[in-house]
């Protein structure tokens, strides 16, 4: 069986052929490495390039999904050319190169470790990404796309309302969410020059800037305000036609039963979309860890020493943002939770989760400093280590480093003396610990949200 490990540049992908893993990987490496110019397993992005890659005849390709739209065209030609891909997380890839020791930035020792690590794990879907086909992955997209262009039209928004405070001041910082009758941003559309299909607002608008300062002092809109603001009608139309073909492909009948669950949490469209794409079918997941890290909420250990920390970096971070989102604007806020059984079980455990923190602030407040000292402490450590341990002899270095660790033990002592005295480190603001922990709650609760929410898609499928 031939896997090649491929490495994606911007117009170039680096391939490395492996047949079976080898015993020291430095030495392989090192032995086999190839010239990094006119190497011949380095391919353009042209048909010479892929015609050359299908020469070697694989089994599998093996890709990390970083530079998605660089990769993507690879993984289409070796889909339609009937050729396994498969996908290794940029976490797990990046560990198994260490692991075995081979040299960083460094496209070659990339791609090795990609198909080492495909031979490795060959037939356990378990250790690699799944991106599922179909319209699972056109909504994947069409989400993204939307996101893209949010993040377009913020600026030209901001850049245009710059343009108001000096030509229509009075309209400058006005909310102008779209209409529900054609879905064009009311303020934007009039600058525009739009046809409505309600006059109503037009007046308004016509009416204000009439009395507006700018207008009786001789200041008039001008034709970059305006075609600024066509720009922002026409993304709003482009959105829409996106969020259309969103809602298309939810209402097909294998997503209902997805879609009913996630409306009794309070889920919005827009979100449901991203959660579908990444977790359809729930009949992969057979546990709710691997769920969790899936959206993005599962804890990894991350320990040293005697000092144990749990983070939560794996799994998908836009996951994780929108189902932060959810709690913010869904849970947290008493009027706007679900009425129901699943509302009233998150709301009583985000409840019970911020009274800890109202009830005994200056309990959470010591937690933050404590927190706060013990980083300190560590970057101190970390640089006395490697700026003057170095410095003297190996003979003197073990009698240093034991004074270290004593004058180190000796601050934390003297700080956590201090602490329970009711001294506060300084810089420490108390809106500052106030708003830690209350990310802190809304992560808990979005945690507790996704255990519920394993439990009743896999009740409702």
């Amino acid at each position: 069986m031939k896997i090649l490990g491929a490495d994606v540049c911007k117009n170039t992908i680096v391939v490395w052929e492996l047949t079976s893993i080898p015993k020291n990987f430095r030495r392989y490496f090192r032995d086999n490495k190839r010239p990094k110019d006119n190497d011949p397993l380095t391919f353009k992005a042209n048909a010479d390039g892929v015609k050359k890659l299908l020469a070697l005849k694989p089994d599998a390709v093996v890709m990390e999904p970083t530079g998605v739209h660089y990769s993507w065209i690879w993984s289409h030609i070796c889909e339609v050319e009937g050729i396994k891909v498969l996908w290794v997380g940029h976490a797990e890839s990046t560990h198994y190169r260490k692991q075995n020791k081979l040299p960083d930035k460094n496209d070659q020792a990339d791609a090795l470790a990609l198909a080492a690590y495909a031979l490795l794990h060959w037939g356990d879907d378990e250790f690699f990404l799944q991106f599922e086909a179909s319209q699972v992955a056109t909504m994947r997209h069409l989400w993204l796309q939307l996101q893209s262009l949010n993040k377009i039209q913020s600026p030209t928004i901001n850049r245009a309302r710059q343009q108001l405070a000096r030509e229509f001041p009075e309209a400058a910082l006005m909310r102008s969410p779209p209409s529900k009758t054609d879905g064009l941003p009311p303020l934007w559309a009039w600058l525009a020059g739009r046809e409505r299909q309600t006059k109503r607002q037009s007046r308004y608008y016509d009416n204000l800037y009439q009395k507006s300062i700018a207008n009786q002092y001789g200041v008039g809109i001008t034709t970059f305000t305006r075609k600024l603001s066509n720009m922002v009608c026409d993304l709003w139309d482009w959105k829409m036609e996106i969020q259309n073909e969103i809602i298309e492909i939810l209402n097909a009948p294998e997503f209902i039963p997805y879609r009913k669950t996630m409306t009794q949490f309070g889920i919005g469209i827009k979100p449901q979309a991203l959660l579908i794409s990444q977790i359809y079918p729930i009949t992969k997941f057979d546990s709710l860890g691997r769920f969790k890290r899936r959206l993005g909420m599962a804890k990894d250990e991350s320990s040293s020493g005697d000092k144990e920390t749990m983070n939560t970096g794996s799994g998908s971070k836009l996951c994780r943002c929108q189902l932060y989102l959810w709690i913010l604007d869904a849970i947290a806020p008493k009027h706007a939770r679900p009425n129901n059984e699943i509302g009233q079980k998150l709301g009583d455990f985000y409840d019970s989760r911020k009274s800890q923190f109202q009830d005994n602030p200056e309990l959470w407040k010591q937690k933050a400093v404590a927190r706060l000292q013990q980083e300190a402490l560590g970057e101190f450590k970390r640089s006395l280590a490697q700026n003057l341990i170095p410095m003297v002899s190996k003979e003197l270095q073990p009698q240093l480093e034991a004074t270290l660790n004593l004058t180190l033990q000796t601050m934390q002592m003297s700080m956590t003396t201090s602490m329970n005295a009711g001294e506060i480190a300084p810089g420490v603001k108390a809106k500052d610990v106030k708003r830690g922990f209350g990310n802190l709650v809304i992560s808990q609760t979005a945690a507790y949200g996704c255990r519920l929410l394993f439990k009743e898609l896999k009740k409702a499928v």
